[in-house]
């Protein structure tokens, strides 16, 4: 439904004017300030008055079940953490700003990504605060998960009742040891095991500098599908096989990761482009990786994504199993 046919519809239930309803929803902006578009209010304005606007859903979308390419989603959860707004430079020099928000309910967490305008909403949340998304749509956030962004009509709305489980029971991240063999679809562990083979394949690719996005090349520019035509830098992905005696499992290393893997920055990473996989010393040292496993639907089956890397250290490995069985005493 567009603005137009909506505020048609708030004419008809009110019995007001045009001019009277279109007051009511720059109120309704400057009483959020306007932290929402016109249409977001206009839609808020709807749902006070009992319009039925939004699709509607036999029951609560839980987190778990929240996919890429999804449009005009409604959402229920708690906030687990705020960050605070950071700016960027974009193209011509111009400035932005992007922050982020965990929320959370009782089957897994999601990233939601503000932009710009968006920022002020972080300034009104706290960790435990039950809110409702509205006009979102989700999008693969470029190192194999899922992230929720705000449309036009997009908002945020704090919840003062809400059936969601109390902050202290929400499913947070926690990443346990456990083998490889014991790795199931969607779970967040820590593993330790050694990198057997790395996959020689195209490991350099573009990005847009201000989501981090992979770009696409058109003719002898790059366009990002938030931003435009962009100037991109350059970022890595490395991916292998790692092995831990129990079994063994494909893992990717996005961006910052992979390089912690290989102990380089950017810079020097693509110094050694030519060579890169003789400048680099990864094969059968043992690490402790955590991550997340996820089910790659081109090859079906289950990799696992990292997102930290480290050396065994003997010692505080030492430490850690000797804990582990004065605990079972």
């Amino acid at each position: 439904m567009d603005f137009n046919e909506l505020l048609q519809k708030i004419i008809e239930k009110t019995g007001s004017s045009q001019d009277e309803i279109q007051k009511k929803i720059l109120e309704k902006q400057q009483e959020l300030s306007n932290l929402v578009s016109k249409e977001g209010a206009a839609y808020i304005i709807a749902k006070e008055l009992g319009l039925d606007v939004f699709p509607k859903t036999k029951r609560r979308l839980e987190i778990k079940n929240v996919v890429p390419k999804i449009r005009d989603l409604k959402l229920s959860a708690r906030v687990i953490r705020v960050f605070e707004p950071r700016e960027f430079k974009g193209k011509n020099g111009k400035k932005g700003k992007v922050a982020s928000i965990i929320l959370g309910d009782e089957t897994g967490n999601i990233r939601l990504s503000l932009w710009d305008d968006q920022t002020n909403i972080v300034e009104k949340l706290n960790p435990g605060m039950a809110v409702e998304t509205f006009g979102a749509y989700t999008r693969e956030d470029g190192v194999g998960g899922v992230e929720l962004r705000l449309g036009n009509r997009g908002g945020v709305r704090i919840l003062e009742q809400s059936e969601l489980p109390t902050f202290d029971k929400l499913k947070r991240p926690e990443a346990g040891r456990i083998n490889i063999s014991d790795l199931k679809e969607g779970e967040i562990a820590e593993l330790r095991a050694s990198l057997v083979q790395m996959f020689e394949t195209s490991i350099f690719y573009e990005i847009c500098p201000q989501c981090k996005r992979r770009v696409a090349k058109e003719g002898t520019e790059f366009k990002c599908d938030e931003h435009g035509k962009v100037e991109p830098v350059k970022t890595i992905v490395l991916s292998g096989i790692i092995d831990d005696g129990t079994g063994n499992i494909r893992i990717v290393f996005f961006r910052d990761v992979a390089l912690e893997l290989i102990g380089m920055d950017i810079k020097k990473a693509l110094e050694n482009e030519e060579s890169f996989f003789d400048s680099i010393d990864v094969l059968g040292k043992e690490f402790i990786i955590t991550g997340k496993a996820r089910k790659n639907k081109m090859f079906n089956r289950i990799e696992f994504v990292a997102t930290s890397v480290k050396e065994i250290d003997p010692i505080e490995e030492a430490n850690k199993i000797l804990n582990m069985l004065e605990a079972k005493i």
